[in-house]
Protein backbone atom coordinates (compact mmCIF):
# COMPACT_ATOMS: atom_id res chain seq x y z
CA UNK A 1 0.00 0.00 0.00
CA UNK A 2 1.39 3.11 -0.73
CA UNK A 3 1.85 5.84 1.91
CA UNK A 4 -0.80 9.01 0.97
CA UNK A 5 1.19 11.98 0.29
CA UNK A 6 1.18 15.17 2.80
CA UNK A 7 -1.38 17.64 1.39
CA UNK A 8 0.40 20.68 2.40
CA UNK A 9 3.64 19.68 1.15
CA UNK A 10 2.23 20.87 -2.54
CA UNK A 11 2.65 24.41 -2.82
CA UNK A 12 -0.76 25.93 -3.52
CA UNK A 13 -3.14 23.14 -2.61
CA UNK A 14 -5.40 22.54 0.29
CA UNK A 15 -8.22 19.97 1.75
CA UNK A 16 -10.64 23.13 1.73
CA UNK A 17 -12.61 23.82 -1.07
CA UNK A 18 -14.54 26.78 -1.69
CA UNK A 19 -17.75 24.99 -3.29
CA UNK A 20 -16.88 21.77 -1.27
CA UNK A 21 -16.34 19.67 -4.60
CA UNK A 22 -14.69 15.97 -3.85
CA UNK A 23 -13.49 13.95 -6.96
CA UNK A 24 -14.04 10.63 -4.89
CA UNK A 25 -18.00 10.97 -5.71
CA UNK A 26 -19.19 10.14 -9.11
CA UNK A 27 -19.38 12.10 -11.99
CA UNK A 28 -23.43 13.16 -11.98
CA UNK A 29 -22.75 14.33 -8.74
CA UNK A 30 -21.25 17.64 -9.59
CA UNK A 31 -23.04 17.76 -12.80
CA UNK A 32 -26.08 18.14 -10.68
CA UNK A 33 -24.55 20.44 -7.93
CA UNK A 34 -26.05 23.58 -6.78
CA UNK A 35 -24.18 26.23 -4.63
CA UNK A 36 -25.78 26.72 -0.91
CA UNK A 37 -27.31 30.02 -2.02
CA UNK A 38 -29.43 28.79 -4.50
CA UNK A 39 -30.56 25.70 -2.81
CA UNK A 40 -31.96 28.07 -0.02
CA UNK A 41 -33.43 30.12 -2.73
CA UNK A 42 -34.70 26.87 -4.88
CA UNK A 43 -36.33 25.12 -1.68
CA UNK A 44 -37.74 28.85 -0.35
CA UNK A 45 -40.21 30.37 -3.25
CA UNK A 46 -40.68 33.23 -1.69
CA UNK A 47 -37.04 34.14 -1.58
CA UNK A 48 -36.62 33.67 -5.39
CA UNK A 49 -35.78 36.74 -7.60
CA UNK A 50 -35.74 36.73 -11.10
CA UNK A 51 -32.13 36.98 -12.56
CA UNK A 52 -30.54 36.02 -15.36
CA UNK A 53 -28.07 34.38 -13.16
CA UNK A 54 -29.99 30.85 -13.40
CA UNK A 55 -29.03 30.53 -17.15
CA UNK A 56 -25.77 31.09 -16.78
CA UNK A 57 -23.33 28.57 -15.32
CA UNK A 58 -22.01 29.22 -11.71
CA UNK A 59 -17.90 29.36 -12.52
CA UNK A 60 -17.20 26.66 -9.84
CA UNK A 61 -13.79 27.29 -7.84
CA UNK A 62 -11.81 24.33 -9.07
CA UNK A 63 -11.15 21.25 -6.26
CA UNK A 64 -7.95 21.51 -4.75
CA UNK A 65 -7.89 18.61 -3.47
CA UNK A 66 -5.16 15.91 -4.30
CA UNK A 67 -6.58 12.12 -4.29
CA UNK A 68 -4.12 9.60 -2.96
CA UNK A 69 -2.74 8.10 -5.86
CA UNK A 70 -3.16 10.71 -7.95
CA UNK A 71 0.00 12.24 -9.47
CA UNK A 72 0.46 15.92 -9.44
CA UNK A 73 0.69 16.12 -13.23
CA UNK A 74 -2.32 14.17 -13.78
CA UNK A 75 -4.04 16.82 -10.44
CA UNK A 76 -3.27 19.85 -13.02
CA UNK A 77 -4.32 18.26 -16.31
CA UNK A 78 -7.70 18.27 -14.26
CA UNK A 79 -7.77 21.70 -13.31
CA UNK A 80 -6.74 22.99 -16.47
CA UNK A 81 -9.59 20.75 -17.94
CA UNK A 82 -12.10 22.62 -15.34
CA UNK A 83 -10.80 25.68 -16.28
CA UNK A 84 -11.46 25.28 -19.85
CA UNK A 85 -14.36 27.64 -21.76
CA UNK A 86 -15.33 24.66 -23.64
CA UNK A 87 -16.75 23.17 -19.57
CA UNK A 88 -16.82 25.09 -16.78
CA UNK A 89 -14.51 28.48 -17.55
CA UNK A 90 -14.84 31.61 -16.43
CA UNK A 91 -18.14 32.92 -17.62
CA UNK A 92 -17.72 36.93 -17.46
CA UNK A 93 -21.14 39.08 -18.06
CA UNK A 94 -21.43 42.57 -18.62
CA UNK A 95 -23.15 43.53 -14.82
CA UNK A 96 -21.94 45.18 -12.42
CA UNK A 97 -19.89 43.54 -9.63
CA UNK A 98 -21.37 41.84 -6.39
CA UNK A 99 -18.00 41.14 -4.44
CA UNK A 100 -18.13 38.78 -1.53
CA UNK A 101 -16.07 39.90 0.94
CA UNK A 102 -14.79 37.69 3.49
CA UNK A 103 -14.51 39.02 7.30
CA UNK A 104 -11.23 39.58 8.76
CA UNK A 105 -10.58 36.74 11.57
CA UNK A 106 -7.15 36.96 12.98
CA UNK A 107 -6.00 39.24 15.54
CA UNK A 108 -2.95 41.38 14.14
CA UNK A 109 -0.48 42.66 16.62
CA UNK A 110 2.76 41.91 18.54
CA UNK A 111 3.32 38.04 19.89
CA UNK A 112 6.23 38.96 22.38
CA UNK A 113 6.70 41.13 25.30
CA UNK A 114 8.22 44.56 23.73
CA UNK A 115 6.92 47.89 25.22
CA UNK A 116 8.53 51.36 24.40
CA UNK A 117 11.07 51.29 27.58
CA UNK A 118 13.07 48.69 26.12
CA UNK A 119 16.18 49.46 24.74
CA UNK A 120 15.94 49.86 20.79
CA UNK A 121 18.84 46.64 20.41
CA UNK A 122 16.22 44.59 21.95
CA UNK A 123 14.04 44.84 19.18
CA UNK A 124 17.14 43.65 16.99
CA UNK A 125 17.06 40.46 19.11
CA UNK A 126 14.04 39.13 18.53
CA UNK A 127 15.05 38.44 15.10
CA UNK A 128 18.83 37.86 15.36
CA UNK A 129 18.54 35.47 18.33
CA UNK A 130 21.30 34.16 20.04
CA UNK A 131 20.52 30.61 18.40
CA UNK A 132 21.33 32.66 15.54
CA UNK A 133 24.38 34.34 16.84
CA UNK A 134 25.60 31.08 18.43
CA UNK A 135 25.53 29.27 14.72
CA UNK A 136 27.46 32.19 13.22
CA UNK A 137 30.22 32.04 15.67
CA UNK A 138 30.68 28.65 16.13
CA UNK A 139 31.05 28.20 12.23
CA UNK A 140 33.27 31.23 11.32
CA UNK A 141 35.32 29.89 14.32
CA UNK A 142 35.68 25.87 12.76
CA UNK A 143 36.42 27.50 8.84
CA UNK A 144 39.03 29.86 10.21
CA UNK A 145 40.49 26.73 12.62
CA UNK A 146 40.72 24.62 9.20
CA UNK A 147 41.86 26.83 6.29
CA UNK A 148 44.67 28.63 8.21
CA UNK A 149 46.12 30.65 5.46
CA UNK A 150 43.25 33.34 5.88
CA UNK A 151 45.88 34.90 8.39
CA UNK A 152 48.57 36.81 6.33
CA UNK A 153 52.27 36.86 7.44
CA UNK A 154 52.36 40.14 8.37
CA UNK A 155 49.07 39.81 10.81
CA UNK A 156 48.83 37.85 14.13
CA UNK A 157 47.09 34.44 14.07
CA UNK A 158 43.36 34.00 14.27
CA UNK A 159 42.11 34.48 17.72
CA UNK A 160 38.77 32.50 18.73
CA UNK A 161 35.53 34.47 17.90
CA UNK A 162 33.03 35.28 20.60
CA UNK A 163 29.22 36.30 20.36
CA UNK A 164 30.34 39.32 21.72
CA UNK A 165 33.21 40.39 19.82
CA UNK A 166 30.48 39.33 16.50
CA UNK A 167 28.22 41.92 17.96
CA UNK A 168 30.61 44.46 18.35
CA UNK A 169 31.30 43.52 14.59
CA UNK A 170 28.18 43.94 13.89
CA UNK A 171 27.76 47.54 15.53
CA UNK A 172 30.48 48.59 13.16
CA UNK A 173 28.76 47.56 10.38
CA UNK A 174 25.74 49.57 11.07
CA UNK A 175 28.09 52.54 12.04
CA UNK A 176 29.57 51.64 7.89
CA UNK A 177 26.00 52.08 6.56
CA UNK A 178 25.26 54.81 8.51
CA UNK A 179 28.81 56.93 7.64
CA UNK A 180 29.37 55.62 4.25
CA UNK A 181 33.40 55.76 2.54
CA UNK A 182 34.45 54.66 -1.01
CA UNK A 183 36.70 51.91 0.47
CA UNK A 184 36.61 49.88 3.94
CA UNK A 185 40.44 50.87 4.84
CA UNK A 186 39.50 54.34 4.71
CA UNK A 187 37.58 54.21 8.20
CA UNK A 188 41.42 53.34 10.23
CA UNK A 189 42.82 55.66 8.16
CA UNK A 190 44.90 58.18 10.06
CA UNK A 191 44.57 60.74 7.10
CA UNK A 192 43.11 64.50 8.27
CA UNK A 193 40.73 64.16 5.32
CA UNK A 194 39.28 60.28 6.63
CA UNK A 195 40.18 59.20 10.17
CA UNK A 196 36.80 58.18 11.80
CA UNK A 197 38.37 57.15 15.73
CA UNK A 198 35.03 55.08 16.38
CA UNK A 199 36.54 52.33 14.48
CA UNK A 200 40.18 51.89 15.51
CA UNK A 201 38.60 52.58 19.15
CA UNK A 202 36.62 49.80 19.03
CA UNK A 203 38.64 46.89 17.06
CA UNK A 204 41.60 46.98 15.01
CA UNK A 205 41.51 46.74 11.53
CA UNK A 206 43.52 43.20 11.01
CA UNK A 207 40.68 41.59 13.18
CA UNK A 208 37.82 43.17 11.17
CA UNK A 209 39.01 41.88 7.92
CA UNK A 210 39.73 38.61 9.90
CA UNK A 211 36.33 38.29 11.06
CA UNK A 212 35.12 39.38 7.48
CA UNK A 213 37.13 36.62 5.88
CA UNK A 214 36.20 34.12 7.75
CA UNK A 215 32.40 34.83 8.62
CA UNK A 216 30.46 31.19 7.93
CA UNK A 217 27.33 30.39 7.95
CA UNK A 218 27.15 26.78 7.17
CA UNK A 219 29.28 23.80 6.65
CA UNK A 220 30.59 22.88 3.79
CA UNK A 221 30.51 18.76 4.45
CA UNK A 222 26.52 19.46 4.80
CA UNK A 223 26.16 20.83 0.99
CA UNK A 224 22.69 20.07 -0.42
CA UNK A 225 22.81 20.01 -4.22
CA UNK A 226 19.12 20.54 -4.05
CA UNK A 227 19.25 24.02 -2.35
CA UNK A 228 21.61 26.46 -3.75
CA UNK A 229 20.86 28.69 -0.51
CA UNK A 230 22.50 26.25 1.29
CA UNK A 231 25.46 28.41 2.78
CA UNK A 232 22.46 30.55 4.29
CA UNK A 233 20.22 27.73 5.52
CA UNK A 234 20.45 27.68 9.23
CA UNK A 235 20.17 31.45 8.80
CA UNK A 236 17.18 31.94 6.24
CA UNK A 237 15.42 29.51 8.32
CA UNK A 238 15.41 30.61 11.37
CA UNK A 239 14.69 34.89 10.44
CA UNK A 240 11.52 33.09 8.39
CA UNK A 241 10.37 31.88 11.52
CA UNK A 242 10.99 34.79 13.58
CA UNK A 243 9.34 37.03 11.37
CA UNK A 244 6.18 34.62 11.20
CA UNK A 245 6.21 34.42 14.94
CA UNK A 246 6.96 38.23 16.31
CA UNK A 247 4.13 39.40 14.41
CA UNK A 248 0.80 38.81 13.29
CA UNK A 249 -0.44 41.61 10.06
CA UNK A 250 -2.90 43.84 9.61
CA UNK A 251 -5.70 42.94 6.81
CA UNK A 252 -3.85 44.77 4.37
CA UNK A 253 -0.42 42.82 3.00
CA UNK A 254 1.09 42.63 -0.55
CA UNK A 255 3.17 40.53 -2.12
CA UNK A 256 6.13 41.62 -4.79
CA UNK A 257 9.53 41.13 -5.74
CA UNK A 258 12.47 42.51 -4.60
CA UNK A 259 16.13 42.43 -6.18
CA UNK A 260 19.31 42.36 -4.25
CA UNK A 261 22.57 43.84 -6.17
CA UNK A 262 25.09 40.84 -7.28
CA UNK A 263 27.21 41.41 -9.83
CA UNK A 264 29.60 38.00 -9.14
CA UNK A 265 29.44 35.19 -10.86
CA UNK A 266 26.17 33.24 -9.40
CA UNK A 267 23.86 30.72 -11.43
CA UNK A 268 20.31 32.45 -10.06
CA UNK A 269 21.51 36.00 -10.65
CA UNK A 270 18.75 37.76 -12.21
CA UNK A 271 18.10 40.23 -14.81
CA UNK A 272 15.67 43.19 -14.55
CA UNK A 273 15.51 46.43 -16.27
CA UNK A 274 13.18 47.83 -14.60
CA UNK A 275 14.61 47.84 -11.47
CA UNK A 276 17.83 49.88 -10.45
CA UNK A 277 20.29 47.21 -9.33
CA UNK A 278 19.27 45.25 -12.58
CA UNK A 279 21.47 42.07 -11.77
CA UNK A 280 20.99 40.72 -8.70
CA UNK A 281 19.16 38.12 -6.40
CA UNK A 282 15.30 38.25 -7.11
CA UNK A 283 13.53 37.68 -3.25
CA UNK A 284 9.58 37.32 -2.99
CA UNK A 285 8.58 39.21 -0.32
CA UNK A 286 5.10 39.61 1.75
CA UNK A 287 5.48 42.67 3.48
CA UNK A 288 2.08 44.71 5.56
CA UNK A 289 0.82 47.84 3.52
CA UNK A 290 -0.79 49.87 6.46
CA UNK A 291 -0.44 51.32 9.61
CA UNK A 292 3.06 52.21 11.16
CA UNK A 293 4.42 48.51 10.26
CA UNK A 294 4.19 49.26 7.03
CA UNK A 295 7.14 47.95 5.11
CA UNK A 296 7.25 44.82 7.31
CA UNK A 297 8.47 41.68 5.98
CA UNK A 298 6.20 38.45 7.16
CA UNK A 299 7.21 36.06 4.67
CA UNK A 300 11.01 35.93 1.70
CA UNK A 301 11.66 33.03 -0.70
CA UNK A 302 14.59 33.61 -2.75
CA UNK A 303 14.60 32.93 -6.43
CA UNK A 304 16.92 30.38 -7.15
CA UNK A 305 15.83 28.71 -10.43
CA UNK A 306 14.35 25.89 -9.55
CA UNK A 307 10.83 26.87 -8.72
CA UNK A 308 9.47 24.90 -12.12
CA UNK A 309 6.56 22.88 -11.57
CA UNK A 310 3.18 21.94 -12.62
CA UNK A 311 1.68 25.37 -11.39
CA UNK A 312 2.59 29.07 -12.25
CA UNK A 313 5.69 30.82 -11.00
CA UNK A 314 3.85 33.80 -10.26
CA UNK A 315 0.84 31.46 -8.99
CA UNK A 316 3.10 29.30 -6.68
CA UNK A 317 4.98 32.39 -5.30
CA UNK A 318 1.90 33.78 -4.16
CA UNK A 319 0.80 30.36 -2.85
CA UNK A 320 4.11 29.57 -0.85
CA UNK A 321 4.41 32.92 1.21
CA UNK A 322 0.70 32.62 1.75
CA UNK A 323 0.69 28.86 3.22
CA UNK A 324 4.33 29.91 5.19
CA UNK A 325 2.88 32.92 7.00
CA UNK A 326 -0.51 31.04 7.45
CA UNK A 327 -2.47 33.66 6.29
CA UNK A 328 -4.77 31.79 4.64
CA UNK A 329 -8.44 31.36 5.62
CA UNK A 330 -8.31 34.88 7.94
CA UNK A 331 -9.99 37.02 5.26
CA UNK A 332 -6.62 38.98 4.48
CA UNK A 333 -6.68 41.07 1.48
CA UNK A 334 -3.98 40.88 -0.87
CA UNK A 335 -2.42 43.32 -3.42
CA UNK A 336 -0.36 41.93 -6.01
CA UNK A 337 0.94 43.32 -9.19
CA UNK A 338 0.48 42.27 -13.09
CA UNK A 339 3.21 39.61 -13.11
CA UNK A 340 1.03 37.91 -10.19
CA UNK A 341 -2.57 38.56 -11.39
CA UNK A 342 -4.42 35.75 -13.05
CA UNK A 343 -8.49 35.00 -13.36
CA UNK A 344 -6.82 31.45 -11.81
CA UNK A 345 -5.05 32.80 -8.70
CA UNK A 346 -7.76 34.92 -7.47
CA UNK A 347 -10.10 32.10 -7.92
CA UNK A 348 -7.76 30.24 -5.86
CA UNK A 349 -7.74 32.77 -3.53
CA UNK A 350 -11.42 32.71 -3.22
CA UNK A 351 -11.15 29.49 -2.05
CA UNK A 352 -9.00 29.96 0.98
CA UNK A 353 -11.76 32.92 2.12
CA UNK A 354 -8.75 35.43 1.46
CA UNK A 355 -9.96 38.92 -1.10
CA UNK A 356 -7.21 40.08 -3.45
CA UNK A 357 -6.72 43.24 -5.70
CA UNK A 358 -4.01 43.95 -8.71
CA UNK A 359 -4.11 45.01 -12.25
CA UNK A 360 -3.35 42.40 -14.46
CA UNK A 361 -2.67 42.23 -18.11
CA UNK A 362 -5.54 42.28 -20.81
CA UNK A 363 -3.61 39.18 -22.18
CA UNK A 364 -3.96 36.45 -19.57
CA UNK A 365 -5.50 33.32 -19.54
CA UNK A 366 -9.44 33.57 -18.73
CA UNK A 367 -9.59 37.01 -19.34
CA UNK A 368 -12.59 38.78 -21.16
CA UNK A 369 -12.02 39.84 -24.81
CA UNK A 370 -14.85 41.96 -24.99
CA UNK A 371 -13.79 45.18 -23.96
CA UNK A 372 -14.46 47.97 -26.43
CA UNK A 373 -11.75 51.01 -27.40
CA UNK A 374 -12.65 53.53 -24.46
CA UNK A 375 -11.62 56.84 -24.74
CA UNK A 376 -10.11 58.85 -21.40
CA UNK A 377 -11.20 58.13 -17.83
CA UNK A 378 -14.13 56.05 -19.25
CA UNK A 379 -14.59 52.94 -17.59
CA UNK A 380 -16.26 49.21 -18.29
CA UNK A 381 -16.32 46.21 -16.54
CA UNK A 382 -17.20 42.57 -16.55
CA UNK A 383 -17.80 40.46 -13.80
CA UNK A 384 -18.50 36.89 -13.11
CA UNK A 385 -20.91 34.70 -10.53
CA UNK A 386 -18.29 34.51 -8.14
CA UNK A 387 -17.71 37.44 -6.72
CA UNK A 388 -14.91 38.74 -9.14
CA UNK A 389 -14.80 42.05 -11.49
CA UNK A 390 -12.35 43.08 -14.34
CA UNK A 391 -12.40 46.90 -14.65
CA UNK A 392 -11.01 48.69 -17.42
CA UNK A 393 -10.43 52.39 -16.78
CA UNK A 394 -8.30 54.71 -19.29
CA UNK A 395 -5.81 57.03 -18.01
CA UNK A 396 -2.70 58.05 -19.63
CA UNK A 397 -3.07 53.99 -20.81
CA UNK A 398 -5.47 51.52 -20.96
CA UNK A 399 -5.37 49.68 -17.47
CA UNK A 400 -7.29 46.62 -16.50
CA UNK A 401 -7.89 45.69 -12.65
CA UNK A 402 -8.99 41.98 -11.09
CA UNK A 403 -10.53 42.44 -7.95
CA UNK A 404 -12.49 40.41 -5.71
CA UNK A 405 -13.57 43.12 -3.17
CA UNK A 406 -14.52 46.27 -5.67
CA UNK A 407 -17.54 47.31 -7.55
CA UNK A 408 -16.91 50.25 -10.85
CA UNK A 409 -17.38 53.09 -8.49
CA UNK A 410 -15.49 56.51 -9.05
CA UNK A 411 -14.23 58.78 -6.20
CA UNK A 412 -12.72 61.97 -6.54
CA UNK A 413 -9.39 62.80 -5.98
CA UNK A 414 -7.56 65.85 -4.92
CA UNK A 415 -5.94 65.64 -8.77
CA UNK A 416 -7.36 68.70 -11.20
CA UNK A 417 -7.73 68.73 -14.70
CA UNK A 418 -7.47 71.14 -17.24
CA UNK A 419 -10.89 73.05 -16.86
CA UNK A 420 -9.84 72.89 -12.88
CA UNK A 421 -12.27 69.71 -12.13
CA UNK A 422 -11.46 67.33 -9.90
CA UNK A 423 -10.21 63.71 -11.26
CA UNK A 424 -12.23 60.91 -10.83
CA UNK A 425 -10.68 57.70 -10.27
CA UNK A 426 -12.02 53.94 -9.75
CA UNK A 427 -12.05 53.09 -6.19
CA UNK A 428 -10.00 50.32 -7.16
CA UNK A 429 -7.26 51.83 -8.44
CA UNK A 430 -7.03 53.94 -5.30
CA UNK A 431 -6.88 51.15 -3.02
CA UNK A 432 -4.46 49.04 -5.41
CA UNK A 433 -2.04 52.02 -5.15
CA UNK A 434 -1.93 52.10 -1.12
CA UNK A 435 -1.96 48.43 -1.00
CA UNK A 436 1.27 47.75 -3.17
CA UNK A 437 3.67 50.22 -1.01
CA UNK A 438 4.46 47.58 1.42
CA UNK A 439 7.61 45.95 -0.24
CA UNK A 440 8.64 49.42 -1.76
CA UNK A 441 8.73 51.32 1.68
CA UNK A 442 10.85 48.34 3.16
CA UNK A 443 13.11 48.49 0.46
CA UNK A 444 13.15 52.30 0.58
CA UNK A 445 14.20 52.05 4.57
CA UNK A 446 16.80 49.26 4.07
CA UNK A 447 18.58 51.25 0.92
CA UNK A 448 19.33 54.48 3.35
CA UNK A 449 21.58 53.02 5.46
CA UNK A 450 22.72 49.68 4.00
CA UNK A 451 25.33 47.40 5.61
CA UNK A 452 26.36 45.42 2.93
CA UNK A 453 29.17 46.58 1.05
CA UNK A 454 30.95 44.79 -2.49
CA UNK A 455 31.57 41.13 -1.57
CA UNK A 456 33.54 38.32 -3.97
CA UNK A 457 31.32 36.10 -1.82
CA UNK A 458 27.53 36.38 -2.38
CA UNK A 459 26.48 34.46 0.73
CA UNK A 460 28.43 37.23 2.90
CA UNK A 461 26.61 39.61 0.87
CA UNK A 462 23.04 38.26 0.83
CA UNK A 463 23.50 38.15 4.78
CA UNK A 464 24.38 41.88 5.42
CA UNK A 465 21.24 42.37 2.87
CA UNK A 466 18.94 39.96 5.62
CA UNK A 467 20.39 41.78 8.57
CA UNK A 468 18.82 45.02 7.24
CA UNK A 469 16.15 43.39 6.41
CA UNK A 470 15.64 42.08 9.99
CA UNK A 471 16.60 45.91 10.75
CA UNK A 472 13.70 47.26 9.38
CA UNK A 473 11.30 44.98 10.98
CA UNK A 474 12.89 45.69 14.38
CA UNK A 475 12.28 49.41 13.33
CA UNK A 476 8.60 48.98 12.24
CA UNK A 477 8.04 47.31 16.00
CA UNK A 478 9.53 49.41 17.74
CA UNK A 479 7.24 52.07 16.03
CA UNK A 480 4.19 49.86 16.70
CA UNK A 481 4.96 49.92 20.27
CA UNK A 482 5.43 53.95 20.40
CA UNK A 483 9.12 54.11 20.79
CA UNK A 484 10.85 57.51 20.83
CA UNK A 485 13.15 57.31 17.62
CA UNK A 486 10.43 58.16 14.91
CA UNK A 487 13.78 58.34 12.40
CA UNK A 488 15.52 54.76 11.03
CA UNK A 489 18.47 56.70 11.73
CA UNK A 490 18.00 57.84 15.02
CA UNK A 491 16.95 53.94 15.76
CA UNK A 492 20.36 52.60 13.98
CA UNK A 493 22.31 54.97 16.89
CA UNK A 494 20.75 53.15 19.10
CA UNK A 495 21.02 49.94 18.32
CA UNK A 496 24.69 50.71 17.90
CA UNK A 497 25.02 52.08 21.39
CA UNK A 498 23.17 49.41 23.05
CA UNK A 499 25.02 46.97 21.34
CA UNK A 500 28.47 48.45 22.41
CA UNK A 501 27.10 48.78 26.10
CA UNK A 502 26.21 45.13 26.60
CA UNK A 503 28.75 43.01 24.59
CA UNK A 504 31.61 45.30 24.76
CA UNK A 505 32.77 44.80 28.24
CA UNK A 506 32.99 41.19 27.38
CA UNK A 507 34.90 41.73 24.25
CA UNK A 508 38.70 41.03 24.03
CA UNK A 509 40.93 43.96 24.48
CA UNK A 510 42.95 44.47 21.89
CA UNK A 511 46.41 45.60 21.89
CA UNK A 512 48.77 47.78 19.49
CA UNK A 513 51.59 46.06 17.03
CA UNK A 514 54.85 45.01 19.34
CA UNK A 515 55.43 44.93 22.87
CA UNK A 516 53.81 47.82 24.51
CA UNK A 517 55.39 50.38 26.00
CA UNK A 518 56.11 49.95 29.85
CA UNK A 519 55.96 53.94 30.63
CA UNK A 520 54.59 57.03 30.37
CA UNK A 521 55.96 58.51 26.51
CA UNK A 522 55.08 61.95 28.05
CA UNK A 523 58.27 61.51 30.77
CA UNK A 524 60.47 59.78 28.46
CA UNK A 525 60.09 62.72 26.12
CA UNK A 526 60.54 65.07 29.14
CA UNK A 527 63.96 63.52 30.23
CA UNK A 528 62.24 62.06 33.55
CA UNK A 529 62.11 58.59 32.69
CA UNK A 530 64.35 56.35 34.76
CA UNK A 531 66.22 54.60 31.84
CA UNK A 532 69.94 56.00 31.26
CA UNK A 533 72.41 55.31 28.09
CA UNK A 534 75.25 53.24 29.00
CA UNK A 535 78.36 52.05 27.68
CA UNK A 536 78.80 48.53 27.04
CA UNK A 537 82.02 47.38 27.07
CA UNK A 538 83.53 45.97 24.17
CA UNK A 539 81.33 48.20 21.42
CA UNK A 540 82.65 51.06 20.41
CA UNK A 541 80.44 54.05 21.13
CA UNK A 542 78.49 55.99 18.30
CA UNK A 543 80.04 58.77 16.66
CA UNK A 544 78.49 62.06 15.92
CA UNK A 545 78.64 63.83 12.95
CA UNK A 546 79.98 66.80 13.35
CA UNK A 547 77.70 69.85 12.81
CA UNK A 548 74.76 67.35 13.16
CA UNK A 549 73.60 68.94 16.54
CA UNK A 550 73.51 72.68 16.66
CA UNK A 551 75.72 74.10 19.34
CA UNK A 552 73.05 76.47 20.55
CA UNK A 553 70.84 74.02 22.19
CA UNK A 554 68.33 76.81 23.35
CA UNK A 555 66.99 76.91 20.10
CA UNK A 556 65.64 73.83 20.10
Amino acid sequence: MEPTPDLDSFPGTSTYSFFDFSDEEEDDVNENYVPLSRQTRMEDPETDTDSSDDEIDYVPIHNSSIDSDEPLSEYAARVHERNSPGSTGFRWRKKENVPRKFGFTATPGLRVNLDASMSAHEFLKVFFTDEMLNIIVEETNNYAESHPGLVKGHERKWMPLSVPEFQVWIALKIMMGISPKPRQTQYWSKDDLHEAPFFPKHMPRDRFDHISSALHFSSNEFQDGSNRMWKLGPIIEQLKKNCQSVYTPPQWITVDESLWKFRGRLKFVTYNPTKRARFGLKVYKLCVSSGPTCGYTCSFNFYTGQDRGELPASHKAVADLMESADLLNKGYTLFVDNWYTSPTLFHWLQGRKSNACGTVRANRKWMPKDFPKLKLNEVDVRSTPTGMMCLKWVDKKPIHVLSTIHTSEMVETDRLNRHGNKVMKPKAIIDYNNGMKGVDVGDQLAASYPAARRSLKWYKKVFMYLFDLAMINAFALYKEVGGEAVHQLTFREEVIRGLLREYLPDAPKYSGRGRPAVTNSTLRLQGRNPHVIREIEGKKPLGIVKNEIPADTSAL
